[in-house]
Order: C-alpha cells, then structure tokens, then sequence
C-alpha cells in the first residue's frame, strides 16, 4: 500500500504561547489531530511570522501571534511537502518547497515531473503507468541511474487523484479541528485564522482546480 501523507517543516524557535510537542523535523498534519497536535501543527505555520530572523519572539501574546500570521502578505510558503511511504520505503520532501504545492501532484498524473526540493534530492522517472521515485537519486551525476536494487517507489500514475483526493481530506480534517482550538485561544480571530490556513494551503478548492 503506497500513502501519501501531507507534512510540514518543524519551526526551530519554541512557542511561548500554546503547549506544543516535541517533533521531528518533518511533522504530519493529521486529519482528527489532538488539540495539542493542533497546536503543534500551527506553531509550526505561525511561528515564522511571529519571530525575527535570530529566532528571538516578536508577538506579545497568541492573539498578536496568529494576528500577524493572518494579516502576513507572503505567508503562502508553508515549507514541507508530501511524504511517500510504500513498506519500509519512505521518500521525504526536500528542502525549499511547500505544503502549499502539494496539488501540483495532480500534474504528475499527467506525466510531469514536478520539483520535489533537494537535500533530499529526490529523482522521479515515468515508466509507463508508473512514476518511479528515488529519495536521493538526485544527488547521482548526470546520466547516471541508480542501482536496480536501490529502494524505490513506484506509483501508479492512475492512482495519484484518489491518493491526493485523501489528503485533502486529511487537510480538511485538520482545518474543522482547528477552529475550536483557535476559537479558545483568540475567539474574534478564529475564522479569519481558517481562512488564511484554507487558502494557503489550498485545501477547499475543488481538487484539479
């Protein structure tokens, strides 16, 4: 069974203003998450527009923290991006891309080849009905293929819209528990904090729109 499980970047400075857990550096955004998992999951989308770039905090509070964030005009990059898992196999997104592109998935099923960041460098090959990925195959010189044994998914080309059909819902789960936890935190603020992470992340639109 291959998954496709939506994730984003851990915000390296600590939140002062809601419980949050301590994660790896990938974090899942799941669909029926904890309010502290919330917490968590929003620290790590608000927490960029609420420090300065020595990591040192620059909101007063939660409501000024999820403020700025709603009021921010270039908070779209949520970096993160999808994670592949087939088994044991697992192809993480690199660096320098987002969640919020997670729908340019959809141009894959299309035979595309979309820009999955680097470091890792993950290298994908249409092979007929199937998108074949490397985690690093992209750090090999050009020209070079990987090995036939190197650990690899094949995904089948036919398959990506329902696959990306469940994120989606894995997003949109997110998204309904997140208005009761922004509600306790900054009530006037809540559905224009849902709005923001709606749009930014691309999550209502109709999929293929």
């Amino acid at each position: 069974m291959i998954t496709l499980t939506p994730m984003l970047e851990r915000w390296a400075a600590d939140c002062p203003f809601w419980p949050v857990d301590p994660t790896d550096y990938l974090l899942p955004v799941p669909g029926r998450p904890t309010p502290r998992q919330v917490g968590t999951v929003m620290w790590a989308l608000i927490g960029r527009s609420a420090t300065a770039d020595d990591l040192s905090i620059t909101a007063g509070d939660a409501t000024e923290a999820i403020r700025t964030y709603v009021a921010c005009e270039d908070e779209d990059y949520a970096p993160g991006g999808l994670r592949v898992v087939a088994g044991d196999v697992v192809i993480d997104p690199g660096c320098c891309i987002g969640l919020d592109e997670w729908r340019d998935w959809l141009r894959i099923a299309g035979g595309a080849v979309i820009d999955l960041g680097h470091d890792p460098d993950v290298l994908m090959e249409h092979r007929g009905s199937v998108v074949r990925m490397w985690q690093d195959g992209g750090h090999l010189p050009s020209g070079q293929r990987p090995d036939p044994g190197e650990p690899h998914i094949d995904v089948p080309r036919d398959a990506l819209p329902a696959m990306l059909g469940a994120v989606q819902e894995e997003l949109a789960g997110f998204l309904a528990a997140m208005r009761p936890w922004a509600h306790d935190l900054a009530p006037e603020l809540a559905d224009p904090l849902a709005d923001a992470v709606d749009r930014r992340l691309q999550i209502s639109a109709p999929l293929g729109s």
